[in-house]
This record gives C-alpha cells, sequence and structure tokens, in this order.
C-alpha cells in the first residue's frame, strides 16, 4: 500500500520508475513481467504492509542497468519477510524494516541491464547505487537505523544468472534458498507434439486421464479481463484460502484484483471453467507476455466442483493448449507444489535471497540449508529429482 514519507523523494523513492520513465524502463524490462511499470505500480497501492517502491539506476557506457527497490516499514507477505527466512535457515537475525531489491510482489526479481552492458558491470554499479541509497535513507531518517550498516539490504526471488552477477560484482555473501520456481516448456507442434516431450510415459497417461474425466462432464471455459469479474473471482479465491488454512477478507482480495486490473489493463486475463449453462466454479488469472504465459493465481467453489480433475485441466492444461496455439515458448507456474508441477512436465529453478552488503561469515552454514533444503527437494518425488535443473542449483549448496 502506498503511504507518505517525509522527504521520501529525495531518497529515491518517487515514483517505481523515477529518473527512467516509463518506455524506457518498460524496454528494459522486456519480457521480465515482474518488473514491467504496469506491475510496480500494482505493488505500490496493493493492499497491505507499510512500504515504498521506487528504483536505482546507473547510465553505462553501451546502456543502462536499473532495478526495482522497495523500502519496507511493515510486509504482511511472510515470503517476503526476509527476517522469517533468516529464522528458518537458523542465520543471524535482521531487522524487518530495510530495502528489499525487488518488487513486493510476483516473486521474480530481475537485474534489468542493457544488451550492450556488461552484466558484471552493470551489477557493480546497481550496489553502488544501493549504497548511497542507504546513505540517502539515513541523511532522510526513512528507518529507525542510524547508520548505513544498519541497514538491511536484501535481494529476494533472485535467479542463479543475477546472483552470480551480483557475486562477481563484489557481494561477498552466498544466497539462500527462497523457493522453488517451475517453469514447462511448451514447445511441440500441438498438443500431441507437446504431449510427446514428456520425460515419461507415465506422466502422459496421468494428463489424458484427468482430460477424459473433465470432457465427459460437460466443462466449458470463458476468458475475461480480470476488469470484469474481480469480484467474483476474489470470492473464489477466497474458497481455496480457507481450504489451506489462510482465512481472508473477501474485500481485502477484491480489491488487491481490482488494482491489479487497474494497473495491468487488458493483459490482466481471466479463465472461468463452470458447467455448460452454469455459473463458473473456477478461475485462472494469468498473463501472456512475451515469450511466455504467466500463471498468476488460482480460486474455486470447491463445494460445487464435481470432482474430475478440474484444477489441472483449467491451472495447467488449457493454458498449455493456449500457449502451444499462440507459440509461446514457456509456461510459468511459479512457486509452491512443486511435485504436482513437476508431474506436468515443469523444469524447477532456484531462487534466492541475497544480502548485498552481507560478508562471508555464514557462508558455510548457508550453503549447508541450501544442500538441506535442495536434498529435501529431490528426496519428495522422482518427478522432482528429475525435474531439477542442477546447474542453477549446485553452485551455491
Amino acid at each position: 500500500m502506498s503511504m507518505t514519507v517525509n522527504n521520501c523523494r529525495t531518497a529515491g523513492f518517487g515514483t517505481p520508475t523515477e529518473g527512467l520513465g516509463t518506455e524506457e524502463w518498460d524496454r528494459l524490462a522486456g519480457d521480465h513481467l515482474y518488473s514491467t511499470s504496469g506491475w510496480l505500480d500494482f505493488s505500490v497501492h496493493d493492499p497491505g504492509g507499510r512500504t515504498l517502491t521506487g528504483n536505482v539506476h546507473a547510465r553505462l557506457p553501451g546502456g543502462t542497468a536499473a532495478v526495482p527497490v522497495t523500502a519496507v516499514w511493515e510486509e504482511n507477505n511472510g515470503f517476503y519477510q526476509w527476517s522469517r527466512l533468516l529464522d528458518k535457515a537458523g542465520l543471524p537475525a535482521a531487522s524487518p524494516q530495510g530495502l528489499l531489491v525487488g518488487p513486493r510482489r510476483g516473486y521474480q526479481t530481475n537485474l534489468l541491464i542493457s544488451e550492450g552492458v556488461d552484466r558484471s558491470e552493470g551489477a557493480s554499479a546497481l550496489v553502488e547505487e544501493l549504497a548511497g541509497l542507504r546513505r540517502r535513507a539515513v541523511a532522510d531518517r526513512m528507518f529507525d537505523h542510524g547508520r548505513p550498516d544498519q541497514i538491511p539490504c536484501h535481494g529476494m526471488f533472485l535467479t542463479s544468472a543475477d546472483v552470480r552477477a551480483l557475486r562477481s560484482a563484489g557481494v561477498r555473501a552466498e544466497p539462500v534458498l527462497c523457493a522453488a520456481d517451475a517453469w514447462i516448456r511448451t514447445e511441440g507442434e500441438d498438443w500431441n507434439g507437446w504431449m510427446r516431450t514428456l520425460p515419461s510415459k507415465r506422466r502422459g497417461e496421468l494428463i489424458r486421464r484427468d482430460q477424459r474425466r473433465f470432457d465427459s462432464a460437460g466443462y466449458r471455459f470463458v476468458e475475461k479481463p480480470l476488469s470484469e469479474c474481480y469480484e467474483e473471482a476474489a470470492l473464489m479465491s477466497q474458497g481455496t484460502q480457507a481450504r489451506y488454512g489462510q482465512p481472508a477478507d473477501v474485500s481485502v482480495l477484491a480489491e488487491s484484483l481490482r488494482v491489479q486490473a487497474e494497473t495491468m489493463g487488458d493483459a490482466a486475463r481471466v479463465l472461468m471453467c463452470g458447467l455448460d449453462g452454469e455459473p463458473p466454479v473456477g478461475f485462472l488469472l494469468f498473463y501472456r507476455w512475451g515469450d511466455a504465459t504467466f500463471l498468476k493465481g488460482a480460486g474455486f467453489h470447491y463445494d460445487q466442483l464435481v470432482g474430475v480433475a478440474e484444477y489441472f485441466n483449467l491451472v495447467y492444461y488449457e493454458p498449455i493448449r493456449d500457449a502451444l496455439r499462440r507459440g509461446r515458448r514457456w509456461m510459468h507456474a511459479g512457486i509452491a507444489s512443486t511435485d504436482t508441477k513437476a508431474m506436468r512436465g515443469a523444469e524447477v529453478r532456484p531462487l534466492w535471497m541475497l544480502d548485498v552488503f552481507g560478508d562471508a561469515t555464514d557462508n558455510d552454514a548457508i550453503r549447508a540449508y541450501n544442500a538441506a533444503q535442495l536434498r529435501e527437494l529431490t528426496e519428495s518425488s522422482t518427478a522432482v529429482a528429475k525435474a531439477v535443473v542442477e546447474d542453477e542449483w549446485l553452485e551455491f549448496c
């Protein structure tokens, strides 16, 4: 949620794209949906917590480097609480107030560096800008911390490639595993061609069985812009959260979806699922962006389902068909439910948290934690073990 802080503009938090402008920023963001100006605007206004979203950027020979930055006083989303992750990993505590390198929503942070700029040089320039931002934050009394080195500065949900760039730029701390991220290749001449790319016959049989049951029940899909159905989607989202022990206020969910529809426009799409002639029983919020389809959220009226794999058909199979029809190469399925996604052809890659100004004191403990998390993940199922892209993990485990 947006808030007012004295001198926030001089500290670097005027607008999310301050100093570059929307057009240049979005050219840099490219296919990175969760770094675009629209998504950053959503992150500013999404209810919950006390934060400000800005950026750091640097002009370099050959182009520009930039990254969103969020000043955090209070964050209600536990996945973005670096203090929670440090505690889970058994690492020294850090103040929950400080600088988040990245947006506060979406579970993706990308360093935005022009093609003409060496990535290590771009990352080095951004680290320098972040150091300057910490100094200005102290001068403007944004936080209770009296010295720049007391202000936490954590990049969260970073890719391995961006961690490598930051480490080559002089960041000393090892990254801590945030989450396992699932990407499904949507390559093939059609649905049958895609099915042939699956790594095992068993997975293909599972998907065909799910589809036969779903089709026999008479379900239909309808696509709408989120702006036309956010209240209906919020009711179904509330049902899903309650099912998993996370009760939520439907008005808050509706406001979040309304803001997302407002900031993202017609790019925010909803796929509704229902029996012919009856109200929908499930929805999927998604984006077609660049060469990928991004799945953002789903919800169901669980008491109205007939039990024919509605979830898998709505959330995975129909979006894959759509991606194949439109020539998109990837479907981003996001974090959590890793085994379910691996069984449906996903590749599993890590997302990391990195203490930008941390030292190397805890690196052995961090690597041990990462290795234990990877071991737990690969031992959870054969499908997950095969889906893990090892080159993305082992360097930091």
